[in-house]
């Protein structure tokens, strides 16, 4: 094992590997500094560029913007009070007075030593697991790789949102979309509307496909978060200030409670290996552990360092613990790791019982990649303190249509198809609502990625068992039981942590119809499931037909709570409220026709004019950029798209003037 180990680390800290490594520490540390980002959206536009990569290269990329998000998320969590990633949310209850108080360094240096703990820590947990865990996977047959799956599915629909119902609902939505295609049992074509269309459509044709996982990963983390902060219509700060002294003092802080350090990254690890929590509630429950556990917490919000301590370890070391589901069992631990096994599958790494019997080399290459990625992240970031701050007085409308292009293009890279944008821009428009009345993305994420898992392991179930064999096996009822207590106990922390954050402070849509047209939409798409799959081969429909059934219960459980329920439950939560205080606010339809703006205009001249044309006229008339630096900015565009489509082989979509006209390279 030594030798194993140490033949990793020669190759995480050798040749491109390495390379690639610390390029995915500097986009990682960049992602966690825009608020509202984090590690999810930041991997899912990674995807596209680790496609057809050497797989250490790729993985070392991956793993470096991973795992230290959860460093730079800190940053403007303790300068402006916004968290940069929802693994930040906790650090702003006292990392933001502390700032106020010119102790934003003290913050900040503390922050960083106990996250780089936190990771580390994660990783030795990840290692030491990694050695007993061969004989525990091959206990595993179909029937408990099923439960676990269901397991899984169960959790984050509890565990993130304001309600479990809508929880589940996106649950159910993620694995309908992974179910659009061929049936993995039959080989019938679903969900394709060719029960409503002519089977040589170009729908037709595009659904039969499947949805690639780049298209909804992008889609429903990206749009949402960048439509949000546009709206807002203003600097992420109007000053970044860091004090010169209060280093030394961060690091004599972590060293007095070490022992809080060891616990928070404990808890992180452990509750991270649960699938589904991700860093949703990680840091409020370490909060919670470190405000009830301290002598004099009566300075917890107000600006006490343990606040900032106990939370920033349990949100690097869950890391290390969400990988050990995803990399033993193919189920993901969280919203980042299930974009991460999204990418090693795009590799050619399959994670599960495989990847630990015949390529345990590259186990051990992730384990340090998250080691090293952890140090450097760590480094970088105490060095690099008073440039990387500056970073937040930057208007976000000026990065918009930079950020928007980079999207559209990843999206279209996935399979270069037109209905990559279509599908995605429709799948980012569901999103947004989504987000506004908390329903959980990150379920749909997981849901979709374990989709074919789940049928996979449901058919064979079937076929290899039958009940009475299935409830003998001791494994398939233990973790029948542990769903049962992890589920009662999930929703009696997440309680819990809601009072911490004070969630009486949220706003809520006194007007119901927003949410009822959405609750309907969603029973719309169960019953078109249920439609289009019920005269299937067996096999072939029984996994649509159940989540369609399922979700359409959900759904009229959620308009029965929505129809009863007073102005203040928590199932009619609306963000819009919330936002509608802020000055100056967007309509909200705005960002959203910026978002189809460059397609629309794609129809008549190209994917690659509209692009440039799109950043010019944003620049010009939503950022108020002057003319020649809004022409700069386009051309830049157009200058990199050039470059990534020689390099890449790559033909953008023409439009209706490139069949009438002939154009050079790479217009047309």
């Amino acid at each position: 094992m030594i030798e194993s180990l140490l033949s990793a680390l020669v190759t995480v800290l050798s040749g491109q590997s390495f390379f690639f490594l610390i390029l995915g520490v500097v986009i990682g540390l960049i992602v966690g500094v825009i608020p509202g980002f984090g590690g999810t959206v930041g991997l899912s536009l990674l995807l596209p560029f680790v496609f057809g990569m050497e797989p250490i290269s790729g993985i070392a990329m991956m793993m470096g913007l991973l795992s230290v998000v959860a460093t730079s998320d800190t940053f403007p969590a303790v300068l402006i009070g916004v968290p940069g990633s929802v693994s930040a949310q906790a650090t702003v209850m006292d990392g933001f007075p502390l700032a106020k108080k010119g102790q934003a360094a003290r913050a900040l240096s503390a922050a960083f030593f106990a996250s780089l703990f936190g990771g580390l820590f994660g990783a030795t947990l990840l290692t030491m697991i990694i050695q007993i865990a061969k004989p525990i996977i091959l206990a595993f047959g179909t029937g408990e790789m099923l439960m676990l799956a269901i397991f899984g599915i169960s959790i984050v629909g509890t565990l993130t949102g304001s309600s479990i119902a809508k929880g589940l609902v996106a649950a159910c939505l993620g694995l309908i979309i992974g179910a659009i295609g061929i049936a993995p049992a039959t080989s019938e074509y679903r969900l394709d509307m060719s029960t409503f269309l002519d089977v040589h459509n170009p729908v037709v044709s595009y659904l039969s496909g499947g949805i690639h996982l780049m298209v909804i990963a992008i889609s429903i983390f990206a749009v949402p978060e960048i439509v949000e902060l546009l709206r807002t219509n203003k600097p992420v700060s109007e000053k970044a200030s860091l004090e010169k002294t209060g280093w030394a003092q961060g690091f004599k802080d972590f060293l007095a409670n070490k022992f809080l350090v060891l616990r928070c990254s404990f808890i992180g690890s452990l509750i991270g290996m649960i699938p589904g929590i991700g860093g949703s509630c990680i840091d409020w429950i370490s909060y919670s552990h470190a405000k009830t556990t301290v002598k004099d917490a009566d300075n917890f919000g107000k600006g006490d360092i343990r606040g900032v301590i106990g939370p920033e370890s349990s949100s690097n070391s869950k890391e290390g613990g969400a990988l050990i589901p995803t990399l033993l069992f193919g189920i993901p631990g969280s919203g980042g790791t299930a974009v991460l096994m999204g990418g090693l599958i795009l590799l050619g790494v399959d994670p599960g019982i495989q990847l630990i019997e015949t390529k345990l080399d590259l186990v051990y290459t992730i384990i340090w990649s998250l080691a090293v990625a952890n140090i450097f992240g760590a480094i970088i970031c105490a060095t690099l303190a008073k440039p990387i701050s500056n970073l937040t007085t930057i208007n976000f409308t000026l990065l918009a249509p930079f950020l928007i292009s980079l999207i559209l293009f990843a999206i279209f890279n996935s399979t270069r198809s037109w209905g990559d944008l279509i599908f995605a821009l429709m799948i980012g428009v569901i999103a947004v609502f989504m987000k506004r009345f908390d329903y959980s993305r990150v379920a749909l994420m997981i849901g979709f990625v374990l989709s074919d898992g789940i049928e996979t392991n449901l058919y064979q179930t079937m076929q290899f068992y039958t009940f009475g064999e299935l409830i003998t096996r001791p494994i398939f009822i233990v973790l029948i039981i542990i769903a049962l207590l992890s589920i009662y106990s999930g929703i009696v922390v997440i309680k819990k942590s809601r009072q911490i954050k004070g969630d009486e402070v949220s706003a809520f849509n006194f007007s119901k119809t927003p949410q009822w047209i959405f609750v309907i939409l969603m029973m719309l798409i169960s019953i078109g499931t249920f439609l289009a799959t019920k005269n299937l081969e067996y096999l072939g429909m029984v996994y649509p037909v159940s989540v369609s059934v399922i979700m359409f219960v959900l759904s009229f459980v959620i308009a029965v709570q929505m129809y009863f329920s007073n102005e203040y439950s928590s199932v009619l939560f609306d963000n819009e409220q919330s936002l509608l205080k802020q000055k100056d606010l967007r309509p909200f339809w705005l960002p959203i026709f910026w978002f189809i703006s460059p397609l629309l205009l794609s129809i008549f001249i190209g994917f690659y004019i509209s692009i440039g044309l799109f950043v010019i006229i944003f620049l010009i008339k939503i950022a108020k950029v002057n003319l020649r630096k809004s022409i700069i900015g386009g051309i830049g565009v157009w200058i990199v798209l050039a470059l990534i489509s020689h390099f890449m082989v790559m033909d953008f979509p023409p439009g209706i003037i490139q069949s009438f006209i002939e154009l050079p390279w790479p217009i047309n």
